[in-house]
C-alpha cells in the first residue's frame, strides 16, 4: 500500500516576543520602507523674507561672547550689515558664521572663525582692514591672548560670583544637565588658562595682575590717537581690544563683582576707546 501523502503544512509562527506579526510584515512587503538622501541645510532664506543686505551676513547673537563680539564689531567696521541669530541658525551650531552674498562663487558655503575676517580683508574697500598685519600688531595680539583672555576666562567661567552669569548664558535650566555641563565648562577654562600661562597652578590674583599690566600697556600703546597704530580708522586690531572692553564695562552684562573691572582703572584713553568704536558702530 503507498503511503498517503503529507498535506503541506503552514509556516510556523516566530516564537520570539520580539518578531513583527505577520500582517505587518505582509504590509511591509507591499509598500517597503524607504531611506531618501539628506536634504541640504536651508543655508539662507528666501530674499523677499528679508530686507536686502548691503554685502555680505554675519548671524551673531550679540553681546554674550569676546569672540563673536570681536568679529561683529570688526564688520561693523567695514560696513557690513548683520543678522541677529542664536547658534540654532547656524550650520555648524557655532557662531559667528557668515554666509557670502549670492553673487559670490560659493554662496552657500558658511564662513567661520578667521575666514570672515580674511573674507572683509579681501573684499572691503577700507585701507585699514586691507593691510596686513605687521610684526608690532601681532605682538600686541600676543599680549592680549596671553594675558587678558586668561583673566576673562577666569572671570566668567570659574570666579564662584559669576556662576548665576555662566549659567544665565550658557546652561540649561534642568540641574541635571546643567551641574555636569558646568563642570566641563570650568574644566575646559582651567585647562586653557594653564596652557597659556604655562603654570602648574591656577593663581587669579596674577591672572589680573597680568591683564591690569596688559591693558595699561594698551592704554599707552593708543596714546592720543582715536584707532590704534594711528590708523584712519578702526581695524581688526580695535574690534580685538573692544571686545574686551566693551564686555568688562558694560554695566548691564550681569557682572557680580568687579575684579575684572579694576583691570581698567587709569586706563582711561583705552575707555574713551571703547566709547568711540561703539558709536562708530551701533550709532
Amino acid at each position: 500500500m503507498a503511503a498517503a501523502t503529507a498535506a503541506p503544512s503552514a509556516p510556523s509562527e516566530p516564537s520570539s516576543i520580539f518578531a513583527v506579526p505577520r500582517p505587518i510584515r505582509s504590509l511591509f512587503k507591499l509598500f517597503p520602507l524607504r531611506t531618501y538622501e539628506p536634504e541640504p541645510l536651508p543655508a539662507r532664506a528666501p530674499d523677499q523674507t528679508r530686507p536686502r543686505r548691503k554685502t555680505i551676513r554675519l548671524l551673531i547673537r550679540r553681546g554674550c561672547s569676546q569672540g563673536p563680539a570681536k568679529l561683529q564689531s570688526h564688520l561693523f567696521e567695514v560696513a557690513v550689515d548683520l543678522v541677529p541669530s542664536t547658534n540654532h541658525a547656524s550650520p555648524s551650531g557655532a557662531l559667528p558664521f557668515l554666509l557670502p552674498p549670492t553673487t559670490d562663487s560659493r554662496p552657500d558655503i558658511p564662513l567661520t572663525g578667521t575666514n570672515i575676517s580674511h573674507y572683509a580683508h579681501k573684499y572691503s574697500s577700507y585701507s585699514s582692514v586691507r593691510e596686513s598685519n605687521s610684526p608690532r600688531t601681532e605682538a600686541y595680539l600676543s599680549l592680549i591672548a596671553q594675558s587678558i583672555r586668561p583673566a576673562w576666562l577666569h572671570a566668567l567661567y570659574i570666579s564662584p560670583r559669576h556662576t548665576p552669569l555662566l549659567a544665565r548664558l550658557y546652561l540649561p535650566p534642568s540641574p541635571l544637565v546643567s551641574t555636569p555641563l558646568l563642570h566641563t565648562l570650568r574644566s575646559a577654562a582651567t585647562n586653557e588658562i594653564l596652557k597659556t600661562v604655562r603654570r602648574p597652578l591656577l593663581l587669579p590674583e596674577q591672572l589680573y595682575s597680568d591683564a591690569r599690566t596688559a591693558f595699561q600697556t594698551l592704554d599707552a600703546v593708543l596714546g592720543f590717537d582715536e584707532w590704534f597704530f594711528g590708523a584712519p580708522e578702526p581695524a581688526l586690531f580695535d574690534a580685538e581690544v573692544f571686545a574686551y572692553t566693551h564686555l568688562i564695562l558694560d554695566a548691564s552684562f550681569g557682572w557680580q563683582d568687579d575684579t575684572l573691572g579694576a583691570c581698567l582703572e587709569g586706563c582711561d584713553r583705552l575707555v574713551e576707546h571703547r566709547r568711540r568704536l561703539y558709536e562708530w558702530c551701533w550709532h
